[in-house]
């Protein structure tokens, strides 16, 4: 009886691809001024026949106008290895974006300076290109949600919605710490003072040599509560820096009595 072999089939793990990086939502700030003086360079080259009316270059609607008015004339120079059209009409694709977006922000900033004085929703609809008050609101709400949405985030109401909740939670943890801070003060100004007066008898990294850095150019100037409650935060990074530095290298953090019962009272 013949034998009958198993056929064993190798398979390869599949490898997971990263996911490519999303790109990004807005151009944010750029160097509007140098793109456009660069389109203005390729008008030049290209042999634009108004070139001698080309905007200034803080005329950015101009500029565009003017560009996109005149780019089918433009030529591509035969001892020129730049693609003069090609170029421009990226020029001008970037330059477009970033207008829009300031125009976005703009047109928020004005309904929110309109909404503060008491402008009412429905005296917004013509100007949001809308029917109803409703639709000036909503408008309103996806201008910011534009301004605000991460990548992969829709532009939508509740995008603006759940990052404005988001900001006034972390709003209002940070002022609840600022609180804190700001009541250990005394304590925290004390120890400070016996930390510079013992520093010689601490084992300081990096980070703790800042920290103490800034405990010491800081400890008299602490006239509102909200350098109070920073330096309060100081002097407690400080302490867990000294710390910290002493388990990684298994050493005492301090060398002396003295500057061990200062570097113990923060911890």
């Amino acid at each position: 009886m013949a034998k009958t072999s198993n056929v064993v089939r190798k398979t390869s793990k599949t490898v997971a691809r990263p996911r490519p990086k999303r790109p990004p939502i807005r151009l944010g700030e750029i160097k509007a001024g140098r793109l456009v003086n660069r389109l203005r360079e390729l008008h030049e080259l290209g042999g634009d026949p108004a070139f001698e009316r080309f905007p200034a270059s803080e005329e950015l609607y101009l500029v565009l106008d003017h560009a996109q008015t005149w780019a089918g004339k433009l030529k591509q120079p035969k001892d020129s290895l730049v693609n003069v059209v090609g170029e421009a009409a990226v020029l001008r694709a970037t330059l477009w974006q970033y207008l829009r977006e300031q125009a976005d922000a703009g047109q928020l900033k004005a309904i929110e300076d309109g909404r503060a004085a008491g402008v009412p929703w429905n005296h917004f609809s013509e100007a949001l290109c809308v029917t109803s008050k409703q639709g000036a609101y909503q408008k309103a709400r996806r201008l910011k949600a534009e301004q605000v949405r991460e990548p992969g985030e829709r532009r939508t109401p509740e995008v603006a919605r759940d990052h404005q909740e988001r900001a006034a939670a972390e709003e209002r943890a940070e002022r609840a710490l600022l609180l804190v801070q700001e009541r250990r003060f005394p304590v925290a100004r004390q120890i400070g003072r016996l930390l510079l007066e013992h520093r010689d008898g601490i084992v300081l990294d990096s980070w703790a040599a800042y920290w103490l850095g800034e405990i010491s150019e800081t400890i008299d100037d602490r006239d509102d509560p909200a350098k109070r409650a920073r330096f309060t935060g100081w002097v407690e990074s400080f302490v867990r820096a000294v710390h910290g530095h002493a388990r990684q290298c298994n050493q005492p953090s301090t060398t002396t009595e003295e500057a061990r019962r200062g570097s113990g009272a923060g911890h």
